[in-house]
């Protein structure tokens, strides 16, 4: 008898009847990230404290050995699927199916239209040789960004603000196991140019996904503040004239909003 192949999905469908399924997917997001900064020759995360408390939930539990097969097999499935045509955002797909109800209002943009939209925003700007920095003010699991670096390259800058703290660690961990580095993805409102919760950095060396838990040490905090205030009437970011989407952005690069 041939068994079944194990999936990401299959494994994180394993926990369901001992734990809430969203929490486990949320501390498996999390633990992958604090996984990402580890310490340069100790075998230890700069989160080593943070990382073992939320383990700690699960220590007698025989299925505490499914988180890291899960990670091997997200990482197996997204490489497999790296030219796909629906793309790779294996954790989008996976919560869309399972967290994201009728009437919830929460929609993820199709890969497909997020890839054409990519080519309408980001196209004139593929082969200038100015950085660019694309943001994406509601980035979900972060398809926009994911599809605007293949569009534009990886030596872009990538920025993300959602609400949902749970998706801003989808979209740091997609963006990170893309290899896109350059990058930072916020938990905020992007219409309140005041609020911050949380943001993670993404970085090649050190190499790893860090926290920003001071707002004045975000970039993108401060970004996102200067542009309603340099506006006597602020603009939502996600609506962008033609005469400001060329507009500079502080160091010759070019601005890009989705």
């Amino acid at each position: 008898m041939t068994s079944k192949k194990e999936t990401f999905a299959s494994l994180m469908d394993s926990f369901t009847y001992r734990y809430d399924l969203r929490t486990v997917f949320d501390d498996l997001l999390t633990m992958y990230i604090y996984a990402t900064a580890q310490i340069p020759g100790t075998g230890k995360s700069h989160y080593e404290d943070l990382y073992l408390e939320i383990a700690a939930k699960y220590e007698k539990d025989d299925l505490r050995t499914r988180f890291p097969k899960a990670l091997a097999q997200l990482i197996m499935e997204m490489e497999e699927r790296v030219n796909d045509s629906h793309g790779n955002d294996v954790l989008g797909e996976y919560y869309q199916q399972n967290f994201c109800k009728a009437k919830s209002g929460q929609f993820f943009t199709p890969w497909p239209l997020s890839g054409m939209l990519a080519d309408l925003t980001c196209g004139n700007e593929a082969d200038s040789d100015k950085v660019q920095q694309v943001i994406d003010p509601s980035c979900g699991s972060g398809r926009m960004l994911m599809t605007a670096a293949k569009r534009l390259g990886w030596g872009h800058e990538y920025y993300g603000i959602d609400v949902d703290h749970t998706c801003v660690k989808m979209t740091a961990l997609n963006l990170f196991l893309n290899g896109i580095f350059h990058a930072e993805v916020m938990c905020a409102n992007a219409l309140d140019p005041n609020d911050f919760r949380i943001s993670y950095k993404l970085s090649f060396l050190p190499l790893g996904i860090f926290r920003i838990e001071e707002k004045e040490r975000s970039r993108l905090w401060q970004m996102n503040r200067n542009a309603f205030t340099q506006n006597a009437k602020p603009v939502p970011p996600h609506i962008i004239s033609p005469s400001e989407e060329t507009k500079p952005a502080g160091n010759g690069s070019q601005l890009r909003l989705f």
